[in-house]
């Protein structure tokens, strides 16, 4: 199974992330830095799946996961689990929660947290 997995490199929350991420043997990781492939967000965009958002997975060029949900499919194929994702409270109050901390810590770094503006 190819994953793609588009996220935003100078986050330091998302960057740690991905690093932690150790996807079984079977399946052919890619990490993407989203700001390098614009073109491809905006695509994705398009669909529904904004990538300051969240994260963006693409499983074989036809399946696509996003924020909470992207991260609950990577739970279920790595190595490390995170133990709380698959619940209302992660996806409802955890997740948008890190993803206002994301937005406050970009800011601070003086990035943008608007990668397709």
């Amino acid at each position: 199974m190819k994953i793609e997995v588009f996220y935003d490199k100078q986050c330091p929350f998302c960057n740690l992330y991905s690093k932690y991420l150790i996807i079984k043997e079977s399946h052919d990781l890619i990490l993407l830095n989203a700001r390098e492939n614009i073109e491809e967000l905006n695509s994705f965009k398009k669909l529904g799946f904004d990538i300051d958002e969240g994260f963006i997975v693409r499983v074989d060029n036809n399946k696509l996961y996003h924020g909470a949900d992207a991260i609950n499919f990577l739970n279920t194929i790595t190595k490390r689990k995170l133990y709380f994702t698959n619940n209302k409270v992660f996806k409802n109050v955890i997740y948008p929660f890190v993803k206002l901390l994301r937005k406050a810590l970009l800011a601070i770094l003086g990035r943008s947290s608007d990668l397709l503006k």
